[in-house]
């Protein structure tokens, strides 16, 4: 007997009073996904280093419990900018984090967790997955691509997180699978352009180039270019020049966090990159609220840049 497809109009309520935004796709578009990933990988675009942290996202493994998935939930989360208070020489500076980093590791768990729950009394499973996000959010029709390749969502601007699990639930029938699309507006707009310090987004060119975004610098681990200029860095991590100038979030309201308050002892080893193995549990969970979790290394050089060495 061929399962039937589970009511995924219920399963999709059940996810979206829990905050989140989503669509399913066969499982067989995962295939797909890491072939539009490849091909950009293939064309030459993106510089060695981009490539190769692009490259991760095609090496994504399935849960061993679920080989075999029949289907793909992608979902949309709102995030909102979180905050920091370090104490340095006894003032408090105020660090800013984007949308996403906070969580950025744990929050998919949450989605994997009530597709799970509404799956459960029809006899199937979900569990979470982490193929290339953008590509299979764009491609289900949940998300489309800015110039500055982020992933907008109806609603929800790009202040945003993606996540992804698989089950074994079939997929509902007619499930779409589409062509990656621009955002309409950004034909006759030029707003991220301007605002990109770097120029990373040059006219028409897509991807953009991803050795001069600010975030994939502060994302790697190598010494800063000496092109990067210190008065560029507004953020711990990642940069929003480009979400706040786009005229598609004018319209989302951006949450702000409560900020997260360190003395001046927690900032002295917030800077020294400390393990967090040696932290308090209560300063950890600080650093996970925030964000400023992400990673003990990058997040030391970034702040020490922000705060002007």
């Amino acid at each position: 007997m061929i399962a039937k497809p589970p009511p995924w109009g219920d399963i999709l309520s059940a996810v979206a009073a829990q905050g989140w935004r989503a669509r399913v796709v066969a499982a067989e578009r995962l295939g797909e996904a890491r072939a539009r990933v490849a091909a950009v990988l293939s064309s030459g675009e993106l510089p060695r280093a981009a490539a190769g942290h692009l490259g991760l996202a095609t090496a994504f493994s399935l849960p061993a419990e679920l080989p075999a998935p029949r289907s793909v939930v992608v979902g949309a989360l709102a995030r909102p900018l979180t905050l920091a208070t370090l104490t340095v020489e006894g003032r408090p500076r105020r660090v800013p984090i984007p949308p996403h980093y906070a969580g950025y590791a744990t929050v998919p768990d949450a989605l994997a967790a009530v597709v799970d729950a509404a799956l459960s009394p029809h006899g199937h499973r979900a569990l979470r997955a982490d193929p290339p996000l953008k590509t299979l959010a764009t491609g289900s029709g949940l998300a489309r691509y800015g110039r500055n390749n982020i992933a907008y969502v109806p609603g929800l601007g790009s202040y945003l997180q993606l996540a992804a699990c698989v089950s074994n639930a079939p997929p509902p029938e007619g499930a779409t699978w589409q062509a990656a699309q621009e955002l309409e507006r950004c034909a006759r707009c030029s707003a991220c352009l301007r605002a990109c310090p770097t120029g990373a987004i040059v006219g028409r060119r897509f991807p953009l180039r991803t050795d001069r975004c600010l975030t994939f610098v502060n994302e790697d681990p190598a010494p800063f270019p000496a092109w990067v200029k210190p008065a560029w860095h507004t953020c711990a991590v990642g940069c929003l020049r480009c979400q706040q100038a786009c005229p598609e979030n004018a319209g989302v309201e951006l949450a702000v966090a409560p900020p997260e308050a360190f003395d001046a002892a927690e900032t002295t080893a917030i800077l020294a990159a400390a393990e967090r193995e040696s932290l308090s549990a209560a300063t950890r969970a600080k650093l996970e609220r925030c964000g400023l979790d992400y990673s003990a290394g990058l997040i030391a050089r970034n702040v020490t840049a922000l705060l002007g060495g």
